[in-house]
């Protein structure tokens, strides 16, 4: 949450013209780590055991004036990933705020740092912004 990593901005942040900016790093993607930021969360990475990685994410949406809920979609939906078996993704909330992640069912997660949330990677969901943060801060890890 501080000024190290550095943040890439995007004017999309699930499909083009979403209207759902958000800033994001990249630490690890197509196999290998892209990022000094690995080595921060490779300690966290352990703690899942996977036996492979497809990508580990941080994602960061501004504050809005209202929630806004991007599209619900599929992180990975090429052959790689969304046909691997036991393919799942790992949320966990970086900071404490009013946005959150929700799914085609209609059940939402709160962003409670340091929770993480588990689900399998054929699952639609999707995040928003917050209101009472300066950000929303999530680590995206794509696993099998």
């Amino acid at each position: 949450m501080g000024g190290e990593l550095p943040w890439f901005y995007s004017d999309t942040s699930v499909e083009e013209n979403d209207g759902c900016p958000q800033y994001s790093h990249t630490a690890y993607f197509q196999w290998k780590p892209v990022s000094f930021a690995w080595d921060h969360v490779f300690p966290t990475i352990m703690q899942i055991n996977p036996i492979g990685l497809f990508r580990v994410k941080f994602n960061s949406t501004s504050r809005t004036d209202k929630i806004v809920e991007k599209p619900l979609h599929y992180d990975i939906t090429n052959d790689d990933a969304s046909e691997t078996p036991g393919y799942m993704i790992c949320i966990l909330y970086i900071n404490d705020n009013d946005g959150y992640t929700y799914f085609e069912s209609g059940d939402k997660i709160e962003s409670v740092a340091n929770r993480a949330v588990f689900i399998p990677g054929n699952t639609k969901h999707a995040g928003t912004s917050c209101t009472n943060a300066n950000r929303r801060v999530v680590l995206n890890i794509n696993f099998a």
